[in-house]
């Protein structure tokens, strides 16, 4: 699963300078076996509110900023989305998709299932919006639309949805579109309890703020949400800036010197990186919030906007450990903290 300045308050200022550096995508999507145009697609670049969708000769346009290279989402109901992370400006893109082979309401699933739905979706709320005062404001508009199994032999819970989770943010105002690829929560039990060992998220969310000029108290709240975030812990790793954006490292209780201890070899002209972590390490940021983070692999990779993989083998406990999808802000807000 499994999303903050120095920062912030010239959001739309800082964008409205980057339209000068921008440029146009355009393609056409297009259903794969008919070859005719698909009307009301979904056309997105993954955790950001930059977005749009087909019109009805299944065309789309949308502004290439520079800086930006998260991946194109393209999804529609009833086919496999398709995911696109080389584009360019220069060529119109033509996006074939293809019906889902299976319906989640076709596939038969003999679970030892004894949880009611409505245990099941406190259960996935809870670990997948989380427990802060952002986590908390949150509410799923369309809870219908989610299927939810739970396996009493594995002591698993899996959660389905064949359309975009719609979730509404009230704390940091933003509306999010989650397309579920994959979510699941492994439990322990003791004493008939159950405490999650290990939660596993897969998917693309799409941001649309509710504010189109966000007030004051709401720019406090999203500077806040993004001073504590994984992303800008991952950043100020990959630039070797910890101690810079006001991250202690410390090994055994002793505060340490984190390039003795964290190799970075730079990948690619994307500024993509390799990270070797061979001990477990201890993070105090601005001795505020402590936070641990664990390579369960001898290395993992860092891209440009703090985003790791892979994800299921970095292991992070304490303040970090407990951030969902309600901390969660759009990666292009987070490319403010230059």
């Amino acid at each position: 699963m499994i999303i903050k300045k120095e920062v912030l308050t010239f959001l739309l200022f800082v964008f409205g300078l980057s339209l000068n550096y921008s440029q146009v995508i355009s393609g056409i999507v297009i259903d794969g076996k008919t070859e005719k145009p698909l009307a009301g697609a979904s056309v997105f670049f993954n955790n950001s509110i930059i977005g749009t969708i087909s019109n009805s000769k299944g065309e789309f346009s949308l502004e290439l900023h520079k800086g930006l290279n998260m991946p194109l989402i393209i999804s529609f109901l009833g086919y496999e989305t398709n995911i696109v992370k080389n584009y360019t400006s220069e060529n119109t893109l033509k996006i074939y998709l293809y019906e889902s082979a299976i319906s989640l309401n076709e596939v038969e699933v003999f679970y030892n299932d004894d949880w009611t739905r409505e245990y099941k979706l406190y259960q996935f709320k809870k670990h997948f919006l989380g427990e802060s005062k952002n986590g908390l404001s949150c509410l799923i508009l369309n809870e219908e639309d989610i299927v939810l199994r739970y396996n009493d032999n594995s002591k698993q819970l899996t959660v389905m949805s064949e359309v975009p989770i719609v979730i509404k943010n009230n704390k940091l105002k933003y509306l999010i579109n989650v397309q579920l690829e994959e979510f699941e929560i492994n439990y322990d039990e003791f004493e008939k309890m159950f405490i999650a060992k290990y939660i596993y998220y897969s998917g693309y969310n799409f941001f649309k703020s509710l504010q189109s000029n966000p007030s004051k108290k709401i720019q406090k709240r999203r500077n806040k949400a993004y001073s504590n975030s994984i992303q800008r812990f991952m950043r100020a790793l990959k630039n070797n800036q910890l101690e810079k954006k006001g991250y202690d490292i410390y090994l055994n209780n002793n505060k340490v010197n984190p390039e003795k201890y964290i190799t970075i070899i730079p990948l690619d002209t994307l500024n993509n990186v390799k990270v070797k972590l061979n001990e477990k390490l201890f993070i105090s940021h601005n001795n505020d919030s402590n936070s641990s983070i664990e390579s369960l692999e001898k290395e993992f990779n860092i891209d440009n906007f703090g985003n790791y993989s892979p994800v299921n083998q970095v292991k992070f406990e304490g303040a970090f450990g407990e951030q969902r999808m309600g901390d969660a802000l759009p990666l292009d807000f987070l490319l403010l903290d230059n």
